[in-house]
């Protein structure tokens, strides 16, 4: 049987140029992004807040070099998996180079019967997950297609989380170290109206993945809201203001949600709230991320083995 699998995100500005057109992708998406306006006007909307915030967030993709390490990232991931497995691997994303559309296109002339599809966001959600099955399902017609839908809970996913914080808990006072834990903020609307686990699903990654460190407080913030709606709280900001007040004078904060580096943790929890906690008067270590582990190509093969499984 002829094998394919298809990793999908939504992506990234890879340069300068790409911004735009990425912005005005993302707030095209109707299923991702709804401002309550009639459906002919969300690409005329998403059009003139793509122009209004290109210019404002120029200078933090010019910060960390130029352009999103993203689809550079997760091309190497791909790789990754496809030697782990040695099933032909392709990358997809939903916003930006290498379009899914376009990777479909050159799957599909590969020919195979069984397409094994992930995304790199292991915690499901109707704003991230779902967009990509959405679209894999568009592109992929007539192939069979066995989606990931969520794999926090696998073994060595959260043996990557420990492992990453290891080092940085090492020889720290729980009684003046707090440990963070920041993951993407979504849209309100999706846990009211469609009941996304996403919010569930987060914070069952923390407490899993703090068992070996106990003796920590442990708090969760929610980071990068974007457009003119209501998202998950409390912001990341918030509760770096709390740990302070709490007495704490250093914190160590796990991007959790993220695979890998991109301008959210290089630029929005390096800078801004490294900045932040600065001011604070705490001091601040955010966990770097190893997106070549072994131990997270190794969790993505062992789903999709589990889909191989079914057939």
């Amino acid at each position: 049987m002829r094998e394919a699998v298809l990793l999908t995100y939504m992506g990234a500005p890879s340069n300068l140029d790409e911004i735009k057109p990425f912005l005005y992708r993302l707030f095209s998406d109707r299923d991702l992004i709804n401002f309550g306006v009639p459906s002919f006007l969300q690409k005329p909307l998403a059009y003139l807040i793509a122009t209004f915030r290109t210019p404002k967030v120029r200078p933090q993709y010019e910060a960390i070099g130029g352009g999103s390490p993203l689809v550079k990232n997760s091309l190497e991931q791909a790789r990754l998996l496809e030697e782990r497995l040695g099933i032909k691997t392709f990358c997809g994303m939903l916003y930006s180079e290498p379009l899914l559309e376009k990777v479909a296109r050159e799957l599909l002339s590969y020919s195979p019967e069984v397409v094994y599809h992930i995304t790199l966001y292991p915690q499901f959600s109707y704003s991230t997950v779902a967009p990509c099955e959405r679209d894999a399902k568009k592109f992929l017609k007539g192939v069979k297609l066995l989606t990931v839908r969520s794999w926090f809970r696998n073994g060595n996913y959260l043996e990557w989380i420990r492992s990453s914080l290891a080092p940085y808990l090492r020889g720290k006072d729980p009684s003046r170290t707090a440990l963070l834990f920041s993951a993407h903020s979504v849209p309100k609307y999706f846990v009211e109206k469609f009941k996304d686990p996403y919010p569930k699903e987060v914070a069952e990654t923390v407490r899993r993945a703090v068992e070996p460190f106990k003796e920590f407080k442990v708090f969760l913030g929610y980071q990068s809201k974007v457009g003119p709606i209501e998202w998950l709280e409390p912001s990341t900001e918030e509760v770096l203001k709390k740990i302070k007040s709490l007495g704490f004078e250093e914190v160590v904060l796990f991007p959790v949600s993220f695979v890998s580096e991109h301008v959210e943790t290089l630029y929005e929890l390096d800078r801004e709230y490294g900045h932040l906690a600065k001011e604070l008067g705490l001091k601040f270590e955010r966990v770097k991320l190893d997106h070549t582990s072994r131990l997270l190509v190794e969790a993505m093969a062992e789903e999709i083995e589990k889909l191989r499984g079914e057939l």
